[in-house]
C-alpha cells in the first residue's frame, strides 16, 4: 500500500516499505524528498537536502505546476516496474486534490518541454491511462459536501480520456434500513430519521448522476481498528459487528467555564485533522463570543458554500462581512485568500510599488502562494495578524487548516524568513562569482536545469533575487506573529471527533503543541453518540439501540484514555439532530458550546 495522503502519520523516507507480513508492504511518500532524492542520485545530496529544509527546493519544484504530483506517479510507475507487487493501492488526497494529482501529467508535459521531467510525465500518463493496469475508486460517504465533491471528480476523470474510473464505495452508512415507527417518540429518533432520509437522498443523487459499480459499508461502532473490522467491513451478510471489550475508564465533565475564558483572549486557533466539524465549531464559537457582547473576526479556510449559508451570508471571500447575532457584540467573518493575502504583504514591506509589482509580476507568486508546503498556514498567520492589529476587533478565531501536524501553523511565522536567510539560498542569489560554494552551488543549478528545465530555474532565481531588501520586514513581522502565538493572548483549542483515530491525532497534536512550548486550553469532542433508551422489542430497533450503545461505549472509552493521557479539560458535543446548513444551526450549536 502506497499513502500518498498529506495527513499520513509517517516520517519516514521515500526509500522505506515497511513489511507488514511477507505479502504486505506499506510505504509513505513525500514529493519533496522524491525530488530531493533525485538530485542526490546526481552527486548533489547535500546541497539538495539543505534547501529541501530551507524550503528553497519546494519553490523550484513548484515553478512547473504539477511537478510533485508527476513525481510521485513516476515513482508509483517505478514500483509496478519492479514486478514485486501483484497489487498496488494508493491511498490518494481528498478530491481536490485527486483531481489535480490525475491532470498533473498532461500539464507538466506541455510546461517541461526540456529534461527528464518532461519523460517523467509521459511515463505516469502511460500508467494513468493504461486500463489493465491501473484504475480509480472513489470513496465517499453520503453527506453533501464529500458527495458533491466525488461527481465533481467523477466528472473530471471522465473528461480525460484514457483513465479508468472503477467504481464508488460509499462508506460509514448507518442506519442501513429505516427506523421503525418505535423511534418516533425517542429522544433519538429525528437524528437517526434525518440521517436515514439524508443517506436516502445523497445515494439517489449518486445513482442518477454517477452511474458506476458501487459498494456500501456500514458504520462500524467501534471503528475500523483491526483487520478482523476490515472484513466484516466488506461482508455485505454479516448482520452486525463483533463486539469489542471495552477498557473502563472516567470521562470528564464538560468544562464550559474554561471555554469561555477562552473567548475572553485576544486569539483563539482552532486545530485538527479534517472531518471533525472544526470549521462549524469555529464559527459556533466566534457567534458565542459575539452575542457575549464581543467584537469578533472569523477566518476561515474551508472555501465550501455552505459555510456562507450557514452563517447566513450570500458569499464568503477575503473581505470581512457582518454576520446577524442576537447580542449586543458583532461578528465578522472572512475566508482566506492566500493570493490577495500575500499581496498585502509583499505591499506592506517593499520599499516602493514597483518592487512590489515587480515581486508579485513573477510567475512563481502564484505558485509560492499556491504550491509551497506551509504556505496556507502562513498566510493564515498573516490574515490573523491583520486582524488582531485592528482596534476595533476584539477577538481572531482562526479555523486552521486541516492537518495532521500541529507545529505547521505554529512554525508558519517564519517560514519565509528561514528561506529567504538560508545559507545556501543567499550564496545562490548574491554569492560572488568565483566563491568556491558558489561553483558548487552552479552545478546545483546545472542539475536543476537538466532536471526542470533552464527557463524554471532562470525564473526562480530571478524571483529570489526580488526579494532583496524585504528580508527584514518579513523576518520582524514573522517573529512579532512567532510571539503571538505563544504569548497568553491566544489560546488552542484541539477539536476531534470520539473516535479512537480522530483522538489519536488530537493526542499527537498536544504532544507537538507542548514541545513548542503551548499548552492547548481544551479539546472538543465532537459528535458524541448521547445516552440510548430502548425502543420497543422489535429486532430492528433492538439492533440500532444495540448499534448505538456499542458506538457511545467506544466513544467513552476513548474520550476517558484520551483525558487521562492529555490532562487537558474537555467538552463533549452530542451529535445534533440535524447538520448545521443555517444560522439557526450555529446558534443551537453555540448554545451546546456553553452548556446552557
Amino acid at each position: 500500500m502506497l499513502s500518498a495522503n498529506p495527513e499520513s502519520l509517517d516520517t519516514r523516507s521515500a526509500d522505506d516499505i515497511v513489511m507488514i507480513n511477507d505479502r504486505l508492504g506499506w510505504q509513505s511518500v513525500s514529493p519533496d524528498r522524491l525530488l530531493a532524492g533525485w538530485l542526490s542520485g546526481r552527486s548533489m545530496g547535500l546541497i539538495a537536502d539543505r534547501l529541501e529544509r530551507s524550503g528553497a527546493l519546494s519553490v523550484i519544484a513548484s515553478s512547473v505546476p504539477g511537478i510533485k504530483d508527476v513525481l510521485l506517479l513516476g515513482h508509483l510507475r517505478s514500483l509496478v516496474d519492479t514486478g514485486r507487487w501483484d497489487r498496488i493501492i494508493v491511498d490518494g488526497p481528498a478530491s481536490g486534490r485527486a483531481r489535480e494529482l490525475l491532470r498533473a501529467p498532461r500539464q507538466v508535459a506541455e510546461a517541461a518541454i526540456e529534461g527528464p521531467i518532461f519523460d517523467q510525465a509521459t511515463r505516469a500518463h502511460s500508467l494513468l491511462t493504461d486500463h489493465d493496469t491501473c484504475a480509480v475508486l472513489l470513496v465517499t460517504v453520503a453527506e453533501e459536501t464529500p458527495v458533491n465533491e466525488t461527481i465533481e471528480t467523477a466528472f473530471d476523470i471522465e473528461d480525460d480520456p484514457g483513465i479508468r474510473l472503477a467504481g464508488l464505495v460509499v462508506n460509514r452508512i448507518f442506519p442501513v434500513d429505516e427506523p421503525p415507527a418505535s423511534f418516533d417518540d425517542h429522544p433519538y429518533g429525528p437524528t437517526l430519521r434525518n440521517r436515514y432520509i439524508s443517506n436516502l437522498e445523497h445515494l439517489a443523487r449518486l445513482d442518477a448522476e454517477l452511474p458506476v459499480p458501487r459498494l456500501l459499508t456500514r458504520e462500524n461502532p467501534h471503528g475500523v481498528i483491526t483487520p478482523r473490522h476490515v472484513l466484516e467491513l466488506l461482508d455485505a451478510s454479516a448482520s452486525a459487528f463483533t463486539a469489542e471489550p471495552v477498557l473502563t475508564g472516567t470521562v470528564p465533565m464538560s468544562s464550559h467555564d474554561e471555554l469561555i475564558r477562552c473567548l475572553d483572549l485576544d486569539v483563539v486557533v482552532t486545530v485538527g485533522t479534517g472531518g471533525v466539524g472544526k470549521t462549524t465549531l469555529g464559527a459556533a464559537l466566534a457567534y458565542h463570543a459575539a452575542n457575549a457582547g464581543r467584537s469578533v473576526a472569523l477566518v476561515t479556510i474551508d472555501p465550501a458554500k455552505r459555510l456562507a449559508d450557514a452563517l447566513g451570508l450570500d458569499r464568503l471571500d477575503d473581505d470581512l462581512h457582518d454576520v446577524s447575532v442576537d447580542g449586543p457584540g458583532r461578528l465578522q467573518a472572512t475566508m482566506l485568500d492566500p493570493g490577495r493575502t500575500f499581496d498585502r504583504v509583499v505591499r506592506t514591506h517593499a520599499d516602493s510599488k514597483d518592487h512590489a509589482d515587480r515581486i508579485l509580476a513573477s510567475p512563481l507568486a502564484t505558485q509560492l502562494t499556491d504550491s509551497l508546503s506551509g504556505m496556507t498556514e502562513y498566510m493564515a498567520v498573516e490574515r490573523l495578524w491583520e486582524l488582531h492589529s485592528d482596534p476595533t476587533i476584539d477577538l481572531v478565531v482562526v479555523d486552521t487548516p486541516p492537518s495532521s501536524d500541529a507545529l505547521a501553523f505554529l512554525d508558519a511565522p517564519t517560514l519565509l524568513a528561514r528561506l529567504l536567510d538560508n545559507r545556501i539560498y543567499r550564496l545562490l542569489v548574491h554569492g560572488k562569482k568565483r566563491s568556491l560554494l558558489n561553483r558548487a552551488l552552479g552545478g546545483l543549478v546545472g542539475q536543476l536545469v537538466a532536471t526542470v528545465g533552464g527557463t524554471v530555474v532562470r525564473e526562480a532565481v530571478d524571483f529570489f533575487k526580488s526579494f532583496e531588501g524585504v528580508e527584514e520586514g518579513f523576518r520582524n513581522r514573522g517573529d512579532a506573529m512567532h510571539d503571538l502565538l505563544r504569548s497568553d493572548a491566544t489560546g488552542f483549542i484541539v477539536v476531534a471527533s470520539p473516535t479512537g483515530a480522530s483522538l489519536h491525532n488530537a493526542e499527537r497534536f498536544v504532544t507537538q503543541l507542548a514541545e513548542a512550548g503551548v499548552t492547548p486550553r481544551l479539546t472538543i469532542a465532537n459528535r458524541c453518540t448521547p445516552p440510548v433508551r430502548p425502543a420497543g422489542r422489535s429486532k430492528a430497533a433492538k439492533e440500532i439501540v444495540d448499534h448505538l450503545r456499542a458506538k457511545r461505549v467506544a466513544e467513552r472509552a476513548n474520550i476517558a484514555a484520551y483525558a487521562t493521557d492529555t490532562e487537558l479539560p474537555m467538552v463533549l458535543i452530542d451529535d445534533l439532530p440535524e447538520p448545521v446548513a443555517d444560522l439557526a444551526g450555529i446558534q443551537t450549536l453555540s448554545v451546546a458550546l456553553g452548556g446552557d
